[in-house]
């Protein structure tokens, strides 16, 4: 009887279980097919936003290659026109005399130039440059020369008017001074503007040997520069060489040292007032030494820095009759940044006046000076020459207050 119970107990539970079983197999069929079908929308969901994405990409496209097609070419067009600037220069003086004015100048205001400044890329291989100054006496060609990149490996060809490369300071225009005016020494020795001549010139940056960096310059040019060289009458060629050495002596601080070397003509030949003349054959031969050191912290450029600059130049001209005329002179510089505004240095000059029989005479200039950036395109500059000779009449010191100003993409550029 008891195993007959059991048999009983285990047919009900059985059959009663039954309807249960079924009914939770409904419900987990139920719940696969409403997971199924939620699947299957979202993946039409996903499938129809990828296709939308795609679509709006494919619009997108054709709307840019409709607009490029229809385009006029004008800013192409502006692609090719040339860079143009402007520079301002002009002051005021005091003459501390007595008078209020000398020989040379006079107490009062002035305007100096004003430079126009054209640069463009003509092709991929060529630069043209123009400079043309008006000043109060007209206006004169400053420089005008075509630059090939690279016509050789490390090898770039100038052609053109250019101020040349003897030394630092002679290479850059009055307006992009670090002081008012150029040391006294290059304007005595190279003459009031300079050697600024017709030629060609070869930049060649080769491989650094004994330094970090070199670069040799050689230019050819016409002998126009009247106070060393023949000026007007024939006088090619006058030739001039630069070597530049570069070395890095920390992270912040580097030194440049320069040799430069000249040599041309300065016996007349040619027609003189229509006359045939062809002098005996006398040279002009100049020579130089430049120093530059420049610290420059790292991250506080903006704000901070501290230069030397110094350079000697020496002329030995043949002269017609008596002894030739020999000529020593240089300067040395120190200028430091205070702030993002304000710089201020000191120059000191001296040289022999260019002339025979010269050996006693000298002249000293000391020139302290402060400056005032309000931005890249303006500043102002206030400066004072006291100057002394020995043996000379140096003339007086000046005290003059300076305004610069640029406009367009070039700022107060020095090449």
């Amino acid at each position: 009887m008891k195993q007959i119970w059991i048999l009983f107990i285990l047919f009900a539970l059985f059959f009663y279980s039954s309807p249960l079983f079924a009914q939770d197999s409904l419900k987990i069929e139920n719940l696969l097919q409403r997971i199924q079908v939620l699947e299957d929308k979202a993946e039409q969901s996903e499938l129809a936003k990828i296709l939308n994405e795609a679509e709006k990409k494919s619009t997108e496209k054709k709307e840019e290659s409709t607009s490029k097609t229809f385009k006029s070419g004008q800013r192409a067009l502006q692609a090719i026109n040339p860079e143009i600037s402007v520079t301002g220069d002009a002051y005021g003086q005091y003459i501390l005399n007595n008078d209020m004015f000398n020989k040379e100048t006079r107490t009062g205001a002035y305007f100096r130039v004003v430079g126009l400044h054209i640069q463009s890329a003509l092709d991929p291989f060529s630069l043209a440059k123009a400079i043309i100054e008006v000043t109060p006496d007209g206006v004169e060609l400053g420089e005008a020369y075509i630059t090939w990149n690279s016509i050789l490996p490390g090898i770039d060809l100038t052609a053109g008017k250019f101020r040349q490369q003897f030394g630092v300071v002679n290479r850059w225009h009055e307006h992009a001074l670090d002081q008012f005016d150029y040391p006294l020494a290059l304007q005595t020795i190279l003459g009031e503007e300079g050697l600024n001549q017709m030629g060609i010139s070869i930049d060649w940056f080769f491989s650094p040997l004994l330094a970090d960096a070199n670069n040799l310059t050689l230019e050819i040019t016409n002998g126009q520069n009247e106070h060393l060289f023949s000026g007007e009458a024939f006088s090619f060629p006058s030739v001039l060489a630069h070597l530049k050495n570069y070395f890095d002596l920390t992270r912040e601080t580097y030194l440049e040292i320069g040799f430069s070397g000249m040599m041309g003509f300065n016996n007349l030949r040619g027609y003189v007032d229509g006359n045939k003349v062809l002098e005996e054959t006398r040279y002009t031969k100049l020579g130089g030494i430049d120093l530059t050191v420049f610290w420059e912290p790292l991250n506080q450029a903006k704000y901070h820095s501290l230069m030397w600059r110094s350079e000697l130049f020496y002329a030995d001209k043949d002269e017609r009759t008596g002894p030739n005329t020999t000529a020593f002179g240089g300067y040395s510089y120190i200028e430091t940044k205070l702030n993002e505004s304000w710089l201020t240095g000191l120059r000191v000059d001296y040289t022999q006046p260019f002339m025979q029989y010269n050996s006693d005479i000298s002249i000293f200039q000391l020139v302290p000076y402060i400056t005032w950036l309000q931005s890249e395109y303006v500043r102002l500059r206030l400066q004072y020459n006291y100057i002394e000779g020995k043996n000379i009449d140096a003339g007086d010191n000046i005290l003059r207050l300076q305004l610069g100003w640029a406009m367009g993409p070039h700022k107060h550029d020095r090449y």
